[in-house]
């Protein structure tokens, strides 16, 4: 992109600049690790991270132009711009190289603290049953179509990788494009500028207090996404979990779903096992859809009738949707039955919960499928909202019969502290034990199971590695390390 472009870009966000206005600059990056001569190195001040720090760096590696919001940092000797926000610069001039017009795409977005994945991936399903063509990205994956291209480090990519792949999406003619969207995704800037034909909050409860200064700007954070949506756009908001009075939008555009009788679509006779459930969504004008999934939880239920609103206002017709509802087999460690209990006594599932409403919930499940016990293995993470921790051993301990506490990723964190304040919750009236090696702690509560008798395993989901301090990974997926213990399990039991 040569220099005068830049300047066009980036417009009102530029303070002051010293840089050759016709060369031609090959690259942005905001990742010294990405540079190659002519890179433009844009500075981006994270959590952890500053990125002016390695201004000296990145010139060193040759990049030829350095983009600024801090003015003490400014490498007076080298060409470099000057910028009121990096982040947003970032965001415009990822759109302009990959030549990104947000009139080719029609751009569904769901954020809420629970449920997000579900949801969005409910919608890319069915889409692509249809034959409609989208592109997902969420925690567990991004795809164009039914092509698994990677699975992501962050639930909302960077805005970097947002822009390469609406670029992909649109060389293969995709114009639906599914976007999970976190609140740190909103916060950073990583959806700047992105208008949204559909926007779908799912619910908001207590989580990254450990990131947002604190529950009020949380709120704010995730209810900003409908300042988004374009004039023609809708919100799609849980009546069960949201006051319509926060949402900033107009009533004309919001469509209002859950169990409460005024909402727009509302939820009513469900009825599940540990296989399926059934349940009604009737439609504003009264028509009834009998909708049977495989999803379990009236949790679920809610995230289905997001996805049904969502479906109905892209024009895909109800015999579609349900039929999709239908085969739609869930989300990699969302209430995940692990197959090798499935002709068993008791049944182990895997789920991400890492919330104390997420935990709620799936717990609250577990109780209504499940004639005997519920074991419960989970832990709470480290660089993160210390005060759930507690919150969530009160909950493990009212739903629970039987609990390991344990590892989940303790990254920076002590680990005996975490587990300490887990314990502060914990109701010593239960049966309870501290395992903190997970795998140990996965295969004890597996040991403990007996006839009608549910595991589960919690907070980690569909992760692969668990993380420790220094940025230590070690490779760990509940769903494999259960599946292998309950294995060895079975060839004991047959001798």
């Amino acid at each position: 992109m040569i220099g005068h472009k830049i300047i066009d870009v980036l417009g009102n966000l530029i303070i002051e600049y010293n840089f050759p206005l016709e060369k031609e600059y090959t690259f942005f990056t905001n990742n010294t690790n990405k540079i190659k001569p002519g890179s433009v190195f844009v500075c981006i001040k994270g959590t952890y991270f500053d990125g002016h720090d390695f201004i000296k760096t990145a010139i060193e590696f040759k990049a030829a132009l350095i983009i600024a919001e801090n003015p003490k940092k400014i490498p007076q000797s080298h060409p470099y711009i000057l910028v009121s926000d990096t982040k947003k610069a970032y965001a415009l001039l990822n759109y302009a190289y990959y030549n990104i017009n947000f009139n080719d795409f029609n751009i569904i977005g769901v954020t809420g603290t629970n449920g997000k994945t579900t949801v969005i991936s409910l919608i890319h399903y069915v889409l692509t049953q249809a034959k409609e063509n989208s592109s997902l990205m969420s925690t567990v994956g991004i795809k164009l179509g039914n092509e698994l291209l990677y699975e992501p480090y962050n639930t909302t990519p960077g805005v970097d990788e947002i822009a390469k792949i609406l670029s992909l999406s649109k060389e293969r003619s995709i114009k639906n494009i599914c976007l999970e969207v976190s609140s740190h995704a909103i916060d950073q800037k990583r959806i700047y500028k992105i208008p949204f034909s559909i926007a779908i909050l799912t619910n908001i409860t207590r989580d990254h207090l450990d990131y947002h200064k604190d529950f009020k700007e949380y709120k704010k954070t995730k209810l900003s996404l409908f300042k988004q949506l374009k004039n023609t756009g809708y919100g799609i908001i849980n009546l069960d979990c949201i006051n319509l009075n926060e949402v900033p939008l107009e009533k004309d555009n919001i469509i209002t779903y859950g169990f409460n009788k005024v909402a727009d679509y509302t939820i009513s006779n469900v009825e599940y096992n540990n296989a399926q459930m059934s349940f009604i969504i009737t439609e504003p004008d009264g028509t009834e859809n009998k909708i049977h999934t495989h999803l379990i939880g009236e949790y679920n239920a809610q995230n289905i009738t997001a996805a049904f609103i969502a479906l109905k206002l892209m024009k895909i017709d109800n015999e579609t949707i349900r039929h999709g509802l239908l085969t739609f087999n869930g989300v990699p460690g969302r209430f995940q039955l692990v197959e090798n209990t499935r002709d068993i006594e008791y049944k182990v599932y895997v789920d991400f919960a890492h919330t104390p409403d997420a935990l709620e919930k799936v717990l609250k499940s577990a109780r209504k499928i499940t004639k005997g016990r519920i074991i419960l293995v989970f832990g709470a993470g480290g660089a993160a909202d210390i005060g759930k921790r507690k919150i969530m051993g009160e909950i493990a301990s009212r739903y629970s019969d039987l609990i390991v506490i344990t590892d989940d990723d303790p990254k920076d964190d002590d680990p005996d502290e975490i587990v300490e304040h887990i314990l502060e919750g914990i109701d010593k009236e239960k049966t309870f034990i501290v395992i903190r090696d997970r795998k140990t702690a996965i295969k004890a509560a597996v040991s403990f199971a007996s006839r009608d008798d549910i595991v589960i395993i919690a907070g980690r989901g569909h992760e692969k590695f668990q993380l420790y301090e220094n940025g230590k990974k070690i490779p760990f997926n509940d769903y494999e390390v259960a599946y292998d213990i309950i294995q060895k399990f079975r060839k004991v039991m047959k001798r």
